[in-house]
């Protein structure tokens, strides 16, 4: 086995088609990569809501070894993306190795065999050495818990799940969120819609995005001068660096974004009331950063109103929030996110002794450089707990942890062996170090986000910088790992709460 190592790559998003062609150019032939879509680009395939673009700058949100010289504007919308994925996956030749419309369901470890059996949904089973997964963190969309008091006559649809059938035109259109996607899909809702309500349970904080076209002489430098567009990108990731310090509550460079979005807020919304309504209470960046430059027009617009009290309730053709306010709308959209603290959530996976990742996570997910947890062995991940870094981009990091996982394949090929699993000392180690770090982050005051489990922990945010994640991943050190089994499954690692500060 040692010799021919079969691996399963579960999501064909981004981390999977790295994994993928990282795995080509080591010699490893017996992989596998499964998708529940028709096609690759993961999140970039299965969202197409009107307005999508990304928040990180083409040039800086594409592979290190495949960039691309033809990026239409500096901030990519979705078609664009999607394609540059898709392009990726033919010219290094991944076809022959997807498996495309499979959702696999479960992964269960065979201590006898020394293998993985995943299973699909319809009842297939597939067998390999080792497990990665792929899946990302925007696949299970968070729709609100809304009181259907009468039967809606209307249309509900979450972002994530776009109905182009839907004709908004001249349409009633309630809009819940004021995240990202809320921010992208309103103006375009509200360039339709004949009424568009903004349902805000709390305003956001607002950058500006001053996105434009590439020029074609710049496509063409880029194009024709290959060093220009790597020196490009880097000035991209420098500059992305060096906003790191926004992590850390009151910093200076948290109170420069703060002034800066507060000055666009002055300038684009005149009324006193509304930009009141507009202005968060909790501090800039304990929140995703939102990048926008429209949506504030558009709330001023005569026929958008923002709404400041969540959505409770449907009635037959209303929309009724919690301070009793009943609005006559068509459409209800979503823009409620994704359940991203729940790795995995979609999937059973049932380790040595028969534990099971939930069961391991209950008091949040945790995992040595976001990839392996211990009494998983042969398991690992892509864009685990704790690897979502909070200024840079994610493409960097699923690089890094692809390259990781094939250093680890290529020592269990070259020891011979067919075990691998990360020991809990280390692990524990690990997450120890991350608590340290976490101390002093924005992402610890007293603010509802995202990046927190149930009991409060911060367990999806990276609380250093991409640089500092590149320096622990680049070399696997065999000593944080085990290559024998040891007879007793790791019991659970304790973690706790990232309580509060500055309070």
């Amino acid at each position: 086995m040692a010799n021919d190592l079969s691996v399963g790559v579960i999501g064909a998003g981004p981390g999977g088609l790295a994994l993928g062609i990282f795995l080509k150019k080591a010699g490893f032939e017996n992989f596998t990569i499964f998708d529940r879509e028709d096609g690759v680009g993961g999140t970039w395939r299965t969202n197409t809501y009107p307005g999508l673009a990304c928040d990180v700058k083409s040039h800086l949100y594409s592979f290190s070894f495949d960039l691309n010289p033809d990026w239409s504007r500096l901030w990519s919308e979705q078609p664009e993306i999607l394609r540059y994925f898709e392009n990726c996956a033919r010219r290094h030749q991944l076809e022959r190795y997807l498996r495309l419309n499979t959702d696999i369901v479960g992964a269960d470890w065979d201590p006898e065999d020394r293998s993985w059996l995943l299973c699909t949904a319809t009842g297939e089973e597939h067998r390999f050495d080792v497990v990665v997964s792929a899946v990302g963190v925007f696949n299970q969309p968070l729709t609100p818990d809304l009181v259907e008091e009468e039967p809606f006559a209307g249309t509900v649809m979450h972002t994530a799940k776009w109905d182009h059938s839907v004709d908004l035109t001249g349409a009633r259109v309630a809009v819940l969120g004021t995240g990202s996607t809320a921010t992208q899909v309103l103006p375009e809702i509200a360039r339709r819609a004949a009424r568009v309500y903004s349902v805000q349970r709390s305003p956001t904080w607002i950058l500006p995005k001053p996105d434009r076209p590439y020029t074609e002489r710049e496509k063409r430098i880029f194009k024709y001068v290959p060093l220009a567009k790597r020196v490009y990108r880097t000035r991209l990731w420098l500059r992305s660096e060096s906003n790191i310090s926004v992590i850390e509550n009151g910093s200076d460079k948290t109170q420069e974004f703060k002034a800066t979005a507060l000055r666009a807020l002055e300038a684009t919304v005149p009324d006193p009331d509304l930009r009141a309504r507009l202005t968060p209470d909790h501090p800039l960046g304990c929140k995703r950063l939102v990048f926008a430059t429209d949506y504030l027009t558009s709330l001023t617009q005569d026929h958008v109103e923002v709404i400041s009290s969540p959505a409770k309730a449907l009635r037959t053709r209303s929309l009724v929030t919690a301070d009793g306010t009943e609005l006559d709308v068509d459409v209800v959209v979503c823009a409620t996110g994704y359940a991203v603290a729940d790795y995995l959530g979609q999937i059973e996976v049932r380790g040595e002794g028969g534990a099971t990742l939930a069961d391991t996570w209950t008091d949040g997910a945790y995992a040595y450089l976001g990839m392996a947890v211990p009494g998983f062995p042969n398991f690992f991940m892509l864009y685990g707990p704790n690897t979502n870094v909070g200024s840079n981009s994610v493409i960097f990091v699923l690089e890094a942890q692809a390259r990781y996982i094939v250093r680890a394949l290529r020592l269990m090929r070259r020891r011979r062996k067919s075990y691998i699993a990360v020991r809990r000392d280390a692990t524990a180690d690990y997450i120890a170090k991350i608590d340290r770090w976490m101390v002093g982050t924005v992402w610890t005051t007293r603010c509802s986000n995202y990046f927190r489990a149930a009991n409060g922990r911060v367990v999806t945010q990276w609380p250093r910088s991409a640089r500092a994640f590149w320096a622990m991943t680049r070399r696997l050190r065999p000593r944080d790992y085990s290559f024998e089994p040891s007879g007793t499954p790791a019991e659970p690692i304790a973690v706790r709460s990232h309580s509060a500060v500055g309070q």
